[in-house]
């Protein structure tokens, strides 16, 4: 076999094996115990019951060969008679003898896959030299064995259990039950302890999208455990980080606001020229990228995630699109609600609109309900965005000196709708517009 065909082997047997983690150690533990029980079960149905049936079936064979030997060897009737009468009761079967008789026309035929009918007639073949038929297939449990002797027939029937072992029914009910009861304890333990790998999951999923499972705490095995307690560690330190930057951020941008805010008013008692008009532009832009980063800010600390209604965060944008003058086209179904930070997501749409509408004079919002996701796209018919630089504009303080990225722009729009995107557990993406501009996709998990 070469290595490719050892490499597909292991790829199908890996397709078959379970993907989930209780699928995989309930495998592990029922697996081995339904195989033995199984082996078992084939070596005593192979060696055991053969072995007793055989026995069986040819223990009643040699009695009826003894009654045919007996029968030839007395020629009186009434002391044959009463010896066959003391043997039959004797053995415990009842034999008869019909002179000139012929085998039944309704005997059915022996069945291919019984053991009892295999094991009799093998039985019966080894023991006696006269022609021979049996029915097994009685409701009263009985074996009838049919002999066609050169003068008669003879017919002897026997309880069932004289030819066949019940023990073997019992013994597979006795493991079929101790399977059952093995897998329902392994069921129960096994839920037990994939629960807190669940719980730990569903945590670590919530806090990437910005939520909270606030009664969550290390259970279940001592591995478990020290994974919950270093996610929980995890989470604090990421926490505690953002906290910090957050606060230096918003420090340092509200203390420029003074000096900025002093400039100005000097500025404005100073006579007017050309160079003080430069000044103030400058000043100007420096009160915008102020603003940007105490935006950024705000954007990290956010309070928790609550049911929002989208439909009507959407209206309240197109609002304050339309008291300026300007269109934007939204089409969404009504009831979609998603747990959200209002005002992070909202300034992050509200970005990413205006920068729509700054470059371009068609903007359409459109929201679709997907699988287990809600997919937003915002379109426009602008100049658009090279391939190559989608990636680069998400970076913080990243301008370009192109149409999209014109004067008072900080380099910060982008990077504050895609973290506030990144925050509630979605992604966000770039991409051509069917209206000729750039389509911004975002995609949130219901």
């Amino acid at each position: 076999m070469t290595a490719h065909d050892g490499t597909g082997t292991m790829m199908a047997l890996k397709r078959l094996l379970p993907r989930s983690l209780f699928g995989r150690w309930l495998l592990m533990l029922v697996g081995p115990v339904v195989l033995l029980q199984a082996l078992l079960t084939y070596v005593f149905y192979e060696r055991h019951w053969d072995a007793v049936t055989r026995r069986l079936g040819l223990g009643l064979a040699g009695e009826i060969a003894v009654v045919i030997s007996t029968r030839d060897s007395n020629t009186d009737p009434i002391v044959l008679g009463e010896l066959i009468q003391r043997m039959g009761l004797a053995l415990e079967i009842d034999i008869s003898f019909r002179q000139g008789a012929d085998f039944p026309s309704n005997i059915p035929l022996p069945r291919r896959y019984s053991i009892l009918d295999r094991m009799l007639i093998q039985a019966l073949g080894e023991r006696i030299n006269q022609p021979y038929m049996i029915d097994t297939q009685r409701n009263d449990r009985t074996v009838i064995v049919y002999v066609k002797l050169p003068d008669a027939l003879m017919t002897v029937v026997a309880p069932e259990n004289r030819v066949f072992s019940t023990s073997t029914y019992a013994f597979m009910a006795w493991m079929g039950a101790a399977t059952i009861v093995l897998m329902g304890i392994a069921v129960l333990f096994l839920r037990n302890q994939i629960k807190p790998i669940r719980r730990l999951a569903e945590a670590a999923d919530a806090f990437g999208k910005g939520r909270e499972i606030a009664d969550f705490r290390p259970t279940g095995a001592e591995e478990v455990r020290a994974a919950a307690r270093a996610f929980l560690a995890m989470r604090d330190r990421i926490r505690r980080h953002i906290r910090e930057r957050t606060d230096m951020l918003a420090g340092v941008s509200h203390d420029l606001r003074t000096p900025l805010t002093r400039m100005k008013l000097q500025l404005s008692l100073m006579p007017q020229d050309s160079d003080l008009d430069e000044l103030k532009r400058d000043i100007d832009e420096m009160e915008k990228m102020v603003g940007a980063y105490l935006a950024f800010a705000r954007g990290q600390s956010e309070q928790p995630a609550e049911p929002t209604d989208l439909g009507n965060l959407l209206n309240e944008l197109a609002d304050d699109v339309r008291r300026r003058g300007r269109e934007l086209q939204i089409d969404m179904e009504q009831g979609l609600t998603l747990p959200l930070r209002r005002l992070s997501f909202k300034r992050a749409l509200a970005n990413l609109i205006e920068n729509a509408l700054r470059f371009g004079r068609k903007v359409r919002l459109s929201v679709t309900r997907q699988t287990n996701r809600v997919e937003i796209r915002i379109e426009d018919d602008g100049p658009g965005l090279p391939e190559k630089e989608r990636h680069k504009v998400f970076r913080p303080f990243y301008r370009l000196d192109q149409a999209r990225h014109g004067s008072g722009n900080v380099g910060l729009g982008l990077t504050i709708a895609r973290d506030a995107v990144l925050a509630h557990g979605g992604e966000i993406a770039l991409g051509e517009s069917p209206l000729g501009g750039l389509m911004v996709t975002i995609r949130l998990p219901t």
